[in-house]
């Protein structure tokens, strides 16, 4: 019975760390979508009127101007590139992962103390029986 109990344990577990996994890639994804859109739509219009301003108001000439406007692409691309791409710690999974672990290496252990017990037990109900039995047969 203990063992039946420990293997659901183990399964439940496994299916929360299975869980929170595919959350943590789901949280990437929309970290990385946001990146994209991010990329593509906002980085335009501020290529743009970033690269005006710099040759109105800075007085910058258009060469400098464009490798500024560069630069800060490269400054946001890496700052969301890193968010998408990070790993972030999950006490929960980390907690369900040692549950799993636990639980399925006490089913180990009383599956083998099962095998081991069982030949031993018919001896010793073998050499009963035999006792009980031919001590019957001499009265």
């Amino acid at each position: 019975m203990r063992t039946v109990t420990l293997t659901k344990l183990a399964a439940r577990a496994e299916l929360l760390v299975l869980r929170r996994q595919a959350a943590a890639v789901a949280r990437r994804a929309v970290y990385a979508a946001v990146a994209a859109v991010f990329g593509l739509g906002v980085l335009v219009l501020l290529h743009i009127v970033g690269y005006m301003a710099l040759l109105q108001f800075g007085h910058v000439p258009p060469f400098y101007a464009a490798l500024i406007v560069l630069a800060a692409d490269l400054i946001l691309l890496l700052i969301f590139a890193l968010m998408a791409s990070g790993t972030m710690a999950d006490p929960i999974l980390a907690e369900a992962r040692l549950v799993r672990d636990q639980s399925l290496e006490q089913v180990r252990e009383s599956l083998t103390m099962a095998a081991l017990i069982r030949p031993g037990g018919r001896l010793v109900l073998a050499a009963i029986a035999a006792r009980f039995l031919g001590g019957r047969r001499k009265k």
